[in-house]
């Protein structure tokens, strides 16, 4: 994907499983961790699931008789149980050739939920599809109406915000809420905030930073009054470890 000038836009603004033993609670996010392991309790006495957003899991595996049962869901998460009540290793293995390490720890009681984000990009050939399918300025355009609509491109998925953190100019705070990663691009949603007892001009050009491809506002606002907050959608490039870009 060639890169181009940021493109600047001013526009107006997963229910995993339910109804069984481990939906009780809202599965636990969590971000992946710089060598892929976690460390997780899970229960012995009721199914357990672990799901990555947009990554279908294909296999889960451990010491012989660690893991009594386990299956995919139809959206590509996985269901487990374990009778075990020593810590254990098991190891998943996902479609987009991610491996993960989780040490077990289990414990009665109703069956855990796991969400696990990534923090770092992973090569997502669907939306390399729809990203290189058309030129890069109708791209930016598609995109922040897909962000508005509340429907991502085909092939984007939910990405932990961990290390989305930037400074918000003339005082503003600014903190991250969500992001979406795709294959070349990314966008995360900030909430920007005003702790003054007067108005802050908002510019686009301010938000702006290295690697930047699409700043914009929702509501569409000139300025920003006292004690109010508004969203920001930032759009920037990132780099796939595989080089696919």
């Amino acid at each position: 994907m060639r890169k181009n000038k940021p493109l600047l836009l001013s526009l107006l603004s997963c229910a995993l499983i339910s109804g069984n033993a481990l939906a009780a609670n809202a599965p636990v996010s969590l971000s992946f961790p710089p060598n892929g392991q976690f460390q997780l309790t899970v229960s012995n006495t009721n199914p357990n699931l672990i799901v990555i957003p947009g990554d279908r899991i294909t296999g889960i595996s451990s010491a012989a008789g660690k893991l009594t049962d386990k299956r995919n869901t139809r959206d590509g998460a996985v269901l487990f149980s374990s009778t075990g009540d020593k810590p254990f290793t098991l190891f998943i293995e996902t479609e987009h050739g991610q491996v993960v390490s989780v040490q077990a720890t289990p414990r009665a009681g109703e069956g855990r939920s796991y969400r696990l984000l990534n923090a770092e990009p992973v090569a997502r050939p669907a939306a390399k599809t729809w990203e290189t399918s058309q030129p890069y300025e109708s791209l930016l355009v598609e995109l922040n109406k897909a962000i508005l609509k509340n429907h991502m491109p085909e092939g984007y998925a939910p990405a932990s915000t961990e290390y989305d953190r930037l400074s918000a100019p003339a005082g503003l705070s600014m903190m991250a809420e969500e992001a979406w990663t795709g294959n070349a691009l990314r966008v995360v949603r900030y909430r920007v905030s005003n702790p003054f007892a007067y108005a802050v001009v908002l510019k686009e050009q301010d938000f702006w930073r290295t690697g930047v491809r699409a700043v914009m506002f929702t509501p569409s606002a000139l300025s920003l009054l006292p004690g109010t907050s508004v969203i920001v959608y930032i759009t920037r490039a990132q780099e796939v470890s595989d080089g696919q870009h």
